[in-house]
């Protein structure tokens, strides 16, 4: 980049952090939204390119390129640290380690330090970055702004071998674009999921018996009058899942912390997280309770009667046999 890039850039920064909505008059604040849409989603094309670039480029742990996002920035002289974990949607980020076992930066780390990412989303960016080099109509599609990064990262994120990236290359890459073009990306990892099933059904397999695998959940009970644990003690939860089991999981979360929160609500987000976990389980409690309840009350009553009193073996109604299969 040029000198009047990096001039308009710097412009761009100083324009953005000077916007203040409220001080708007009526109708422009709609206004701005949309062209505000319309920025990030180029400056997201942008890093995803970006990334791409460094990839070629082999940029990853290089003395000199070591360290923080750099002393022009608000954090580059206090951060030391190569990975910079920024807050997350609700607000709490996660500690990542800055570098591999041989003590330079690992490709996320390096993206996290120098974009203030967390480590997850400078990974999912770098995933995104990688596929894009071979899938050159979805990469157009996205410069252009047709299709979001939410698209690219539904798209991309299932490929994740090199045969996989071939074998979508070309018409199935131009029908999945025009699919993220109109749909949303749920609809995409939907449709990639499906292709992927006839695609490689051994891979998928694998995948499935992995994520398996990386599923766990530990319930440690915390004695009463441990440091921090409430008088009459306390469990301390801990584990793992996929990605996407996590997504899941955090939607979930989501709905639940909204539906029970209050209009001054002061707990931390781990707090919300925990009473929304709570919330959750006691309405699968109570719903499951429901469903047994109902297929116990559809089951056929007890008769002695012969002929056409008996009731008939295998009969049922439809609202009965939805509910014995639950």
């Amino acid at each position: 980049m040029d000198g009047d890039g990096v001039a308009v850039l710097e412009a761009l920064r100083h324009a953005l952090a000077e916007i203040e909505p409220a001080s708007l008059p009526d109708g422009a604040v709609v206004d701005l939204l949309s062209q505000l849409g319309g920025v990030i989603a180029a400056a997201q094309a942008a890093l995803v390119r970006a990334v791409g670039a460094a990839e070629l480029a082999g940029v990853w742990g290089r003395s000199g390129l070591r360290g923080t996002a750099g002393a022009s920035g608000p954090a580059g002289a206090a951060d030391t640290c190569a990975v910079r974990c920024s807050a997350g949607p609700d607000g709490d980020g996660g500690q990542a380690g800055p570098g591999g076992e041989d003590g330079r930066p690992t490709p996320a780390g390096w993206i996290a330090g120098r974009a203030r990412l967390t480590v997850a989303a400078a990974a999912a960016l770098l995933v995104a970055a990688r596929a894009l080099a071979g899938l050159p109509v979805l990469a157009e599609a996205f410069r252009r702004g047709e299709v979001s990064l939410d698209h690219v990262l539904a798209l991309t994120a299932p490929l994740t071998s090199p045969p996989r990236l071939v074998a979508v290359a070309g018409p199935v890459e131009t029908e999945l674009t025009a699919l993220a073009r109109r749909a949303g990306p749920d609809q995409v990892r939907a449709a990639v999921t499906h292709w992927l099933r006839d695609a490689d059904p051994a891979g998928v397999e694998r995948d499935a018996a992995a994520a398996g695998r990386v599923r766990s959940l530990s319930l440690v009970p915390v004695p009463p009058g441990c440091a921090e644990a409430h008088p009459g003690g306390c469990v301390t939860i801990a584990g793992s899942v996929p990605v996407d089991d996590a997504t899941t999981l955090l939607d979930a979360l989501r709905l639940a912390a909204r539906a029970t929160a209050g209009p001054a609500d002061a707990r931390v987000p781990a707090q919300r997280r925990a009473d929304a976990l709570l919330t959750v389980a006691r309405c699968y409690l109570a719903a499951a309770g429901h469903l047994t309840t109902a297929a116990r009350s559809e089951l056929p009553q007890p008769c002695s009667g012969t002929g056409s009193e008996a009731p008939s073996v295998g009969r049922c109604s439809s609202r009965g046999s939805a509910s014995r299969s639950c």
